[in-house]
């Protein structure tokens, strides 16, 4: 028993000096203090989780190089770091009538998680899946790296939406239609056109970004957006030789007040035989798009609208598209929207009419939504379908948003 007290006397200064050389956690951001060359500087990591309420007016000033803005999102700190996490659902109910058949259903519309690394002040990474998506190869919907040099000079490489229309760039949890314009669904490769695909309006590439001259009330009179793409759509390596050009430039003379300009050029390889013969399946052929638009949001009204021609291969096509909202009391709006697709300009009424399926349609839209917690709401809303050739289409959507 002697020698075992002994043995531990013997050890215990060289346990309490061990102990000592320990770190102890300390915040990466308080100053280094000087030590004597005998100590260890002590260093740590702050981890911490907060949430953050994002203003309405905030999210609708959200400039398209911000992406899906979170409303109230998950901040997790690890040291200089942050890690965002928000998403949102959107499920359907419709009764839909077409000629003199009749449906019903519930759906699933989006279910969308996104998270947003930032690593510095300067870098970042973004990520974003759709778990609702109807085809695997489309729930990873965007990933992308950010750098920005300056708040005039951002630089995004990966995949994101094309900068075409004010509809594409802006989040669906914030648009009046909750079926997307169909015009601009068209128009700007999120679905419908058959040579180039359905691609929910995003593409592999890189572009660069910015606002520019700023405000004395904190907007920017300038942002501005141009990237190089594949032209082949989601999560696909480029089909051709050739790269899509996309650009677009926003105006905002006051805070609530955009006028927006875009195009894309580039030269698309038909997935599908074109359905007026001018182009044939796996053909190179000229895909260009413009569109000229503007935002207004001047309570209790708020109107967005959007003109947009372009041509595949010698087809020319052309969309327009009108919404506006009406707040009629707190937290409930009036939603109005016109929506006019025409996909071959040049026919004749009796060529129109010789073709089986429609070439051109108008959509009449009224609805209410009801926003009762955040950016949650209800929406239900009314939609006659005029078609030129084939019955009409009557339908009744009711959508359940929660976003967080």
């Amino acid at each position: 028993m002697k020698k075992l007290i002994l043995a531990l006397l013997a050890v215990m200064p060289v346990v309490v000096a061990a102990s000592e050389a320990v770190p102890v956690a300390l915040p990466v951001e308080d100053s280094p203090v000087e030590v004597a060359p005998a100590q260890v500087e002590k260093k740590g990591l702050r981890v911490s989780v907060s949430t953050l309420n994002t203003s309405d007016s905030a999210i609708r000033a959200t400039r398209p190089q911000d992406g899906e803005t979170p409303v109230q999102p998950l901040n997790i700190h690890i040291g200089p770091s942050k890690l965002t996490l928000f998403g949102y659902a959107q499920g359907l109910y419709d009764m839909t009538k077409t000629g003199a058949e009749t449906s019903n259903s519930f759906s699933i519309a989006r279910i969308i998680l996104m998270a947003n690394a930032e690593l510095t002040r300067k870098l970042s990474f973004f990520i974003m899946l759709d778990l609702a998506a109807k085809q695997s190869t489309k729930y990873l919907q965007e990933y992308y790296a950010q750098y920005a040099f300056l708040p005039e000079l951002k630089l995004r490489v990966g995949q994101f939406k094309t900068p075409y229309t004010l509809e594409n760039i802006i989040s669906p949890t914030l648009l009046g239609n909750v079926s997307i314009n169909e015009g601009t669904r068209y128009m700007a490769g999120i679905a419908g056109d058959p040579l180039y695909g359905n691609y929910a309006g995003r593409d592999l590439g890189a572009m660069i970004t910015g606002d520019a001259i700023k405000a004395s009330d904190g907007h920017y009179y300038l942002n501005y957006s141009v990237g190089v793409f594949n032209g082949a759509g989601l999560n696909t390596r480029d089909n051709n030789k050739h790269k899509d050009v996309a650009a677009m430039i926003n105006v905002l003379p006051i805070k609530d007040v955009t006028l927006s300009g875009s195009l894309v050029i580039g030269k698309g390889n038909a997935r599908e035989v074109d359905q007026f013969g001018a182009v044939a399946l796996g053909e190179d052929y000229t895909r260009n798009r413009w569109s000229v638009g503007a935002q207004a949001n001047w309570r209790p009204l708020k109107l967005r609208t959007e003109y947009m021609g372009g041509k595949n291969g010698p087809v020319k096509n052309r969309a327009f598209y009108a919404e506006l909202w009406c707040r009629l009391f707190r937290g409930l709006d009036l939603v109005l929207d016109y929506d006019y697709l025409d996909k071959n300009t040049s026919l004749s009424k009796d060529a129109r009419e010789a073709i089986p399926v429609w070439t051109r349609t108008s959509n009449y839209l009224v609805g209410l939504q009801y926003w009762f917690y955040k950016k949650c709401r209800l929406s239900t809303q009314y939609v006659f379908s005029d078609r030129n050739t084939g019955p009409d289409t009557k339908a009744w959507i009711t959508q359940l948003q929660i976003a967080f």
